[in-house]
């Protein structure tokens, strides 16, 4: 049924929701509780402006309208808080809009809109639990935006969606009678069954003309038979076998002319019938993959898939199976050519995770699925997620791992006491404990302990452990080592941690003259060979060495997303003055001189298997810094320049 918009300001309605049971005397004397769900989106502001707006409306009008905004202002437990207040809300209002429906209905990729995510699957789970959902679980559409914004599992194209004029009384008259229980219509009065009069029954029809003897001529079609069959004359009966009484399946049957093409192409390229065997349904579409199954002539099936635009393959149905096992298929794609059942790993691409690999099934593993590694400038958590403390330069990695948790899974004290045995037993550990001997300070080690303080956030759900080089003068922190981990929440669907190298340089050089005495001070600054060596050990303990306190075997532990590392480099923006700039702190002199003054960070994010080894984590990490520096004005920068080893 095509999507219809009655008018502005009114439901727009295939069929009209049903009428909610008659609420008793106590719900009638408080008003009606209302959640407003919606994404923000940064490319149009104006859209969270207009949803803060229906909101102070709602609430002008009587109507108890929950925001997260008003939370916002306190500490939250963001996944409790949306569950709360779905659970508690009489209704609950989607806002349309391409962000919303994108990310409701996971094709925005695992790092946009995280909280959207999780607020979308808990209304999904509500909706479907509820028998009165259709009239509590309520699409609005703004001006500007349309029913396309409504997730699908809302039912937009049959179901009342109401749409916004503006944002009056008379704007949103329609939603207002909806949440008040106010009618625009109340139903006439049943009034007194009518007395009709019988009619009388018409004669009978005449019996139907006898048929004339059988001939005793049977005609009787056999063999494969396709089209119309016609029978001249009057010479008896035709049967027709119900084998045969439709056309079987046709490869690609059910595809657009362009994909059935490419179907066909496949089959004939793979041997067609004679090693495929024939087609068992027609093609189907799963997300964005064009699948159709074939019975095989060995001892597996087989699959014929394609992703729009890109050639169709053949795939074993064994092979088939172990995709199909992998959390969020397809969107860890296919395979982009012909693969077999005796393949064990296998290439995939096409999906919304990007390239990738299939690690097949075995007596000892479940099948899984890792990225093939790649480097984007962009950053998210980077800019979001605030450093461990002020400091003059943080050097720090963080890790985004989308690992499947239970509900109620909690950073304990036995977890805990696993980061503490883990801690030390890194190469993050070893550069941190070297770093100020690089300056001459002879002292032991520094011991890792729990971090405490307005900053360090401990709680079931964070941990935070701290390793501290402070000036004995005053006991300000010059060189911080800070290790967190922070499990899923409204911010994030995925499990995060962050491993800081951070640098307070006064203090710094305060500690050093107190523990060197005679000896000048060296150059405090850190180079670009300690940068890449640093970000290196830092990825390890991130995605491989801390996170075996959550986790068995975080390298073949399932992925509900691409796992991803973020590399930065951040100045303290925050303080008054003239603060030291980029090059007063790094050494960057091995790429040359810079055409300008470089800004105050800069971030890069990988897309990697963990667990990836040493040599390939520091020759991306010096990739990271290359580029880095190109935006930083070292135009003529190279990687080749970062080939020296760190001393």
């Amino acid at each position: 049924m095509a999507r219809q918009d009655f008018g502005l300001g009114e439901p727009t309605a295939a069929h009209s929701p049903s009428k909610s049971p008659a609420p008793d005397e106590e719900d009638r004397t408080r008003p009606p509780v209302v959640f407003i769900s919606y994404a923000w989106d940064s490319d149009d502001p104006s859209h969270g402006q207009s949803v803060r707006r229906l909101w102070e409306l709602l609430r002008s009008c009587g109507i108890d309208a929950q925001l997260d905004l008003d939370a916002a202002q306190q500490r939250q437990d963001w996944p409790l808080w949306m569950g709360r207040q779905i659970r508690e809300a009489d209704y609950v209002l989607v806002i349309a809009s391409r962000a919303y429906r994108e990310r409701a209905e996971g094709r925005s990729g695992p790092d946009q809109g995280r909280g959207v995510q999780w607020e979308a699957r808990l209304i999904r789970d509500a909706f479907y639990a509820d028998q009165h959902a259709l009239n509590r679980f309520i699409p609005v559409v703004f001006p500007g935006q349309s029913v396309d914004g409504v997730p699908d599992f809302l039912s937009p194209a049959s179901s009342t969606v109401y749409t916004v004029r503006d944002f009056t009384v008379e704007g949103v008259e329609h939603l207002l009678r909806l949440l008040t229980d106010q009618p625009e219509i109340a139903q006439p009065p049943l009034g007194a069954v009518p007395v009709l009069p019988e009619r009388p029954v018409p004669p009978a029809a005449p019996a139907a003309r006898e048929q004339p003897p059988a001939s005793g001529v049977r005609n009787v079609v056999t063999g494969n038979v396709s089209g119309i069959v016609i029978q001249a004359g009057n010479i008896g009966s035709m049967t027709t076998p119900d084998a045969l009484a439709a056309p079987g399946i046709q490869v690609g049957e059910g595809a657009d002319f362009r994909t059935r093409r490419a179907f066909e192409e496949a089959f004939r390229r793979a041997g067609g019938a004679d090693h495929l065997g024939r087609p068992t349904d027609k093609v189907f579409e799963d997300g964005p993959v064009f699948v159709q199954h074939f019975t095989g002539t060995g001892e597996s099936d087989a699959v014929i898939c394609a992703i729009a635009d890109q050639a169709a393959v053949v795939v074993a149905g064994p092979v088939w199976d172990d995709l199909a096992t992998l959390p969020g298929f397809p969107a860890p794609g296919v395979p982009v050519a012909r693969t077999d059942a005796t393949a064990s790993v296998v290439d995939l691409a096409g999906g919304a995770w990007g390239e990738g690999v299939l690690f097949r099934s075995t007596d000892a593993l479940p099948a899984r699925w890792q990225p093939k590694p790649r480097l984007s400038m962009e950053a998210r958590e980077a800019f979001r997620l605030r450093v461990a403390e002020p400091a003059d330069v943080t050097i720090r990695a963080i890790a985004t791992l989308p690992w499947p948790l239970d509900d109620d899974f909690e950073i304990t004290g036995r977890t805990r006491q696993h980061l503490e045995v883990l801690l030390p037993l890194n190469e993050f550990t070893k550069l941190t404990q070297t770093a100020s001997i690089w300056r001459g300070d002879p002292r032991n080690p520094r011991r890792w302990v729990r971090a405490s303080g307005p900053n360090a956030h401990q709680s079931g759900r964070h941990a935070r452990y701290d390793q501290t080089f402070a000036n004995p003068a005053d006991g300000s922190a010059g060189v911080r080592a800070v290790a967190r981990i922070m499990l899923p929440g409204v911010m994030s669907s995925a499990i995060t941690v962050t491993v800081e190298f951070q640098v307070n340089f006064a203090a710094w050089q305060a500690a050093l003259a107190a523990v060197v005495e005679g000896e000048v001070v060296p150059n405090l600054s850190i180079s670009a060979h300690q940068i890449v060596e640093l970000w290196t050990a830092e990825w390890e303990a991130a995605t491989l060495v801390l996170p075996r306190a959550l986790v068995p075997d975080p390298e073949t532990a399932a992925l509900l997303a691409p796992p991803t590392v973020e590399l930065q480099i951040k100045l303290n923006d925050e303080v008054a003055g003239d603060p030291p700039g980029l090059l007063d702190v790094v050494d960057l002199s091995v790429f040359g001189n810079p055409d300008g003054q470089p800004g105050s960070q800069g971030a890069a994010t990988m897309t990697a298997p963990i667990g990836l080894p040493r040599d390939q984590r520091r020759a991306w990490a010096a990739k990271a810094l290359t580029r880095m520096a190109r935006g930083w004005g070292f135009v003529d920068a190279e990687e080749s320049d970062l080939d020296d080893r760190i001393r």
